[in-house]
C-alpha cells in the first residue's frame, strides 16, 4: 500500500488534496530539512524518504503542523502517522529520532 493510502486509511487526511500553494512553509526549526508542501510531494511520489526526515521527528515542525495547511489537512495527524509508520518498518527504534 503506497503511503498516500497508508496516511487516508489511518488518519482521514488525503494529501492529494494539497495544491502546492506553499503557505504551509513557514521557518519553524534548524531541524527541518523538507518543507512540508514538499513533504507531502514525496509522499505523493510514495519516497519513503519522508519517513527519516529531520522534518517529520521535529517537534517544533509538529507543534504548529496542525494549522499550517490553509486547505485544512492535519499536518500533526500525518507527521505523527509517518513518525508511527518508520517505527513500524525499522527505521527508527521507539522513542529516538533518525
Amino acid at each position: 500500500m503506497t503511503l498516500r493510502k497508508l496516511i487516508l486509511t489511518k488518519t482521514g487526511q488525503d494529501v492529494a488534496r494539497c495544491r502546492g500553494c506553499q503557505l504551509c512553509n513557514g521557518e519553524y526549526s534548524k531541524d527541518q530539512d523538507i518543507p512540508l508542501d514538499s513533504l507531502v510531494q514525496l509522499i505523493l511520489m510514495n519516497d519513503e524518504e519522508v519517513l527519516t526526515s529531520r522534518t517529520v521527528w521535529s517537534d517544533e515542525v509538529l507543534a504548529v503542523a496542525h494549522d499550517a495547511c490553509i486547505r485544512e489537512l492535519d499536518m500533526e495527524k500525518i507527521l505523527l502517522f509517518l513518525r508511527e509508520e518508520a517505527v513500524r518498518r525499522g527505521l527508527v527504534t521507539s522513542g529516538s529520532k533518525p
